[in-house]
């Protein structure tokens, strides 16, 4: 069978998350229950995790 192919655009908390679920349903893949999944996480910046690891700018001043 031919692996999904999946792109998550951020990779920020959520998209990290989304990738362990899909990652954690295709180890059950080894024992050929689960499907073969393939991920690719696409972010404009050079560092991971997103507001998280860049801070959320305070709304005054």
């Amino acid at each position: 069978m031919r692996p999904y192919y999946v792109a998550i655009v951020g990779a920020g908390p959520s998209g990290y998350f989304a990738a362990a679920s899909l990652l954690k349903s295709a180890d059950a893949s080894v024992s050929g229950d689960g499907p073969d999944v393939r991920v690719d996480m696409l972010e404009m910046l050079p560092t991971p995790w997103g507001l998280v690891r860049s801070g959320v700018a305070p709304d005054h001043p």
